[in-house]
């Protein structure tokens, strides 16, 4: 009588794949230094995580996180006084309809970057080893602040507990006008995440 796997059949395909990995190494002599350094190839450099926060403005090509978060000269930041949308994020749009208005955000900020160079002002802060701050982008002989260009876009919101109110005009603005996720039913991201008084004023 044949014995059948308990392991879940939609899983076995990776765990073959990592028994052929790890097989790899040992046929082939790859080293651990070897996979790492192709992981780098593949991916990128991992972000380092702050031990103490930068002081002085650094500049960069970035890589989009979230709607509020980014990678950045090798430094993953967290856009002061603001709180997008998360990446699973779904909304209701006013006619009906549920949008991903987590992905939304994330493309939104990219857009208002336009593959331009970023330049991140640290506020002296970390939060969760990432290091917090106020981004711009130079556009057409302006300055655009990039944490205030969200939360007018409706897609991130103002959070008073470190921002000291600082973009709810820009709030208020995005609301008027049915802006981003405004027109429709949401639910905040702090209470996607279970954490309702994350930005609450203090």
């Amino acid at each position: 009588m044949s014995r059948r796997s308990s392991f879940p059949a939609s899983l076995r395909g990776w765990g073959l794949l990592l028994v052929a990995l790890l097989g790899g190494i040992g046929a082939f002599g790859v080293s651990e230094s070897q996979w790492k350094r192709l992981g780098r190839e593949i991916f990128g450099p991992a972000p380092r995580t702050e031990r103490a926060a930068p002081r002085e403005p650094f500049s960069g090509q970035p890589r989009v996180i979230d709607g509020d978060t980014m990678d950045l000269d090798g430094i993953r930041v967290r856009m002061q006084g603001i709180d997008a949308f998360e990446h699973d994020q779904q909304c209701t749009r006013a006619g009906g309809g549920r949008f991903a208005c987590g992905a939304a955000a994330r493309a939104e900020l990219a857009e208002l970057i336009g593959g331009r160079e970023v330049t991140c002002t640290p506020d002296g802060s970390l939060t969760h080893g990432r290091t917090v701050a106020t981004c711009t982008v130079a556009d057409r002989g302006r300055t655009v602040n990039l944490n205030a260009a969200m939360v007018r876009s409706g897609l991130a919101f103002d959070c008073p507990r470190y921002s000291d109110g600082r973009y709810a005009r820009d709030e208020a603005a995005a609301k008027s006008e049915n802006a981003g996720a405004w027109g429709g039913r949401f639910t905040y991201p702090w209470t996607h995440r279970d954490r309702a008084n994350a930005c609450k004023a203090r």
